[in-house]
């Protein structure tokens, strides 16, 4: 098969279009050290992030809820579903607003706007999240005054 000749662009691309994808064999050492950093991440996030704290103690008075009031079990997968996708975003936020203070730690509107944006999707899911846990706890609640 003849090589393509890439232009001098191409050349200069961090990821050039025809690179090639290393697989990695699986070990159990690296599977540790993934679980290390993601552990790491969370502890991050609940040590810097006071929304990130607010929504721990929310999910823990879910869970309490869950079982004082004896939810099913699907009503309790969806609570956790709705709560856990909450905290997913909270990561992905934090994540993202910490990699745009490093590229451009000054006041940029563009970033601004995309960090507005992504705490509006916070926002969004702790809404919804509210709204799940309402209609799920609402029957409980008025069966047991």
């Amino acid at each position: 098969m003849a090589e393509k000749k890439l232009s001098e662009e191409e050349r200069s691309r961090v990821c050039p279009p025809d690179q090639k994808i290393e697989y990695k064999k699986y070990s159990w050492p690296k599977l540790k050290r993934s679980f290390d950093h993601a552990i790491r991440g969370v502890i991050f996030l609940l040590r810097s992030e006071q929304n990130a704290r607010v929504h721990a103690i929310i999910t823990i008075l879910v869970g309490i809820g869950v079982y004082i009031f004896g939810v099913s079990r699907i009503e309790a997968a969806i609570l956790f579903i709705a709560v856990i996708m909450v905290f997913a975003i909270e990561i992905i936020n934090t994540a993202l607003e910490k990699v745009f203070d490093v590229c451009h730690p000054e006041d940029h509107v563009l970033i601004r706007a995309a960090k507005d944006a992504m705490a509006g999707a916070v926002l969004i899911a702790a809404i919804i999240a509210t709204v799940v846990a309402f209609l799920i706890f609402l029957p409980y609640v008025k069966s047991a005054v």
